[in-house]
């Protein structure tokens, strides 16, 4: 089952009367790539975080975002340093003495002073907040794959469709090219006829010429190569695994197969076929490259 590398997940918790979000925003991206915002007193969970989502997703550019939300904010609490303060004030006193400043140094001149008095982060304890993260993280990072999976399945069936379409073309194209030969065998002949002005045809030197023209225009490897391939993407489809870049290695192939065929071919039914082919493959590779 193929699975979007896009996608959204959230999930919400509550620890001691604290609301806690995680959400998960995915999008394409060649390979693994995560970005993760983490509150301060989360911080050091962030290489552990990285690791559990990499875990589960293999391609992708995910960010990720935990927050406390809805929460009444603990009492702010606030450090004086005396000491500090102190030599504010002798310094100030004998400022004002030795240039014989007017004034008075009371509190309000010295709480300009900002490091007298420091507001004192609350401490979580990270050893209690720890488990209640990741089973919020695993909640979200569960509905992010749901979603994904969920794009996938649409992602899957439009594909399936277009590789019917492929399919089909695939089929005339072997129909048309057993069917060329013949129309140039008659065309060659009814040329030479004209030519030849009523002198006789030797019927073994047309045959050869005919036989040259198929070995030149043989396209049977190809189709089958392709044939092959079709196949092997419609199961690989099917596959747990992530598979984005098997499909894109396999779609260059096809690739590959399609244009051969375009440049043996000489036919014009053959070459309308092959032009329609690369449209459509193009389309399926703008979808495959949303894959995981």
């Amino acid at each position: 089952m193929i699975r979007s590398m896009t996608g959204y997940g959230r999930a919400e918790g509550q620890f001691k009367g604290r609301s806690l979000v995680a959400e998960l925003r995915s999008v394409n991206h060649r390979y693994f790539d995560v970005m993760i915002r983490l509150p301060k007193q989360l911080a050091l969970l962030e290489e552990t975080i990285k690791k559990k989502v990499q875990g589960r997703f293999a391609r992708g550019h995910i960010e990720i975002s935990v927050n406390f939300n809805g929460a009444t904010n603990p009492p702010k609490r606030f450090n004086l340093d005396i000491e500090s303060a102190d030599a504010c004030y002798q310094i100030l006193k004998k400022l004002k003495k030795e240039l014989h400043l007017p004034g008075e140094i009371d509190l309000g001149l010295l709480s300009h002073f900002k490091e007298m008095i420091t507001l004192v982060e609350p401490v979580e304890k990270i050893e209690l907040l720890t488990p209640f993260v990741y089973k919020t993280l695993d909640k979200a990072m569960a509905n992010l794959e749901k979603m994904r999976k969920e794009e996938g399945r649409a992602l899957a069936a439009d594909l399936s469709a277009r590789l019917q379409g492929l399919s089909k073309m695939l089929s005339l194209i072997r129909v048309r090219e057993k069917e060329a030969i013949v129309v140039y065998h008659r065309r060659l002949q009814t040329r030479v006829l004209e030519l030849s002005k009523g002198v006789a045809i030797d019927p073994a030197r047309l045959a050869q010429e005919v036989a040259i023209f198929a070995e030149r225009s043989d396209i049977s490897e190809e189709t089958s190569r392709l044939k092959t391939h079709l196949e092997q993407f419609q199961k690989m489809m099917k596959k747990e695994e992530a598979v984005g870049r098997a499909l894109d290695f396999l779609l260059q192939e096809m690739n590959r197969e399609i244009n051969t065929i375009g440049s043996k071919a000489n036919d014009v039914e053959i070459s309308l076929q092959v032009v329609a082919m690369k449209s459509e493959l193009e389309k399926i590779r703008e979808q495959v490259q949303n894959i995981e």
